[in-house]
């Protein structure tokens, strides 16, 4: 068993009584991340290319989950709130074309696209209704 000196036990302490849980998972998934990442890479292209297509298809599933609990804590923020205000601008369009020409000696085929996503999302809440906070506990 190994001993600490002081300094470590007290960054253990500050980083446990300090950072976000949220960070603590962050910083794990992407510690572990980065260790199979290595781990692949010593077997071989095949394995780092399946590596990645995993922590590909992981990060859109986690990036789903953030999407939900972000969704969830603003539900819970608006019931307990007294004023409310949301702004929401979405606008996804896009347009495509394709050709083809010929001419004596050449024909000429080709495709072209061109896409637009605009989102704006503001929320403010302000107050919290105590009497409704504590009314849904109960």
């Amino acid at each position: 068993m190994s001993k600490k000196s002081l300094s470590e036990i007290a960054v253990d302490v500050a980083y446990e009584a300090f950072v976000p849980g949220y960070v603590k998972v962050l910083r794990t998934a992407l510690t572990e991340s980065q260790g199979d990442i290595k781990t692949a890479e010593s077997q071989g292209m095949q394995e780092l290319q399946a590596e990645a297509q995993k922590q590909k298809i992981v990060m859109e599933f986690q990036a789903h989950q953030a999407r939900v609990s972000q969704e969830i804590a603003i539900a819970e923020r608006i019931s307990t709130s007294n004023e409310v205000e949301i702004t929401e601008y979405y606008d996804v369009s896009g347009k495509g074309h394709a050709g083809l020409s010929a001419q004596e000696s050449s024909i000429t085929a080709g495709v072209g696209g061109e896409g637009r996503k605009v989102t704006h999302r503001i929320i403010k809440f302000s107050g919290c209704n105590r009497s409704e906070a504590n009314s849904s506990d109960g």
